[in-house]
């Protein structure tokens, strides 16, 4: 599946997504990130709740970041679904300070872990297929 790049004046691409089926919402691309993440804002619209009991701690380019871990039941970027992936809460407000755009989420690597993700900047294009089986 095939989509248009939001804004290519911006440092990072931007996607619309849904999540648990609500939406859409403003998802950077991050293929460094591990765990997609959902702002701790769109969380609270979509009544997305913290587990009490787990970590509110995890570690990101070398330091300590807040964060809370989750399972969200469903993200989507198009025709484009990945269910029951891991994710993490966290406040996205910096962020979205300095790319100057109202960022509610991240895709990362527990969403894209199944395709073949391809950044097309000269025709402004990312695509995510399911890659082929492996022919032995």
């Amino acid at each position: 599946m095939k989509f248009r790049l939001a804004d290519l004046d911006k440092p990072i691409i931007i996607v619309k997504a849904k999540v648990n089926g609500k939406g859409p919402f403003n998802f950077a691309v991050d293929t460094g990130a591990s765990v997609t993440v959902i702002s701790r804002q769109t969380a609270e619209k979509l009544g997305i709740l913290e587990n009490p009991s787990t970590p509110k701690k995890g570690h990101c380019c070398g330091g300590e970041i807040d964060m809370s871990p989750i399972t969200v039941k469903s993200v989507q970027v198009g025709d484009v679904e990945a269910k029951n992936i891991p994710a993490a809460l966290m406040d996205l407000s910096t962020i979205s300070k300095c790319v100057g755009t109202d960022l509610e989420g991240i895709i990362g690597h527990s969403f894209m872990k199944d395709y073949l993700v391809v950044i097309d900047y000269p025709n402004n294009v990312i695509s995510f297929e399911k890659p082929q089986a492996k022919k032995l």
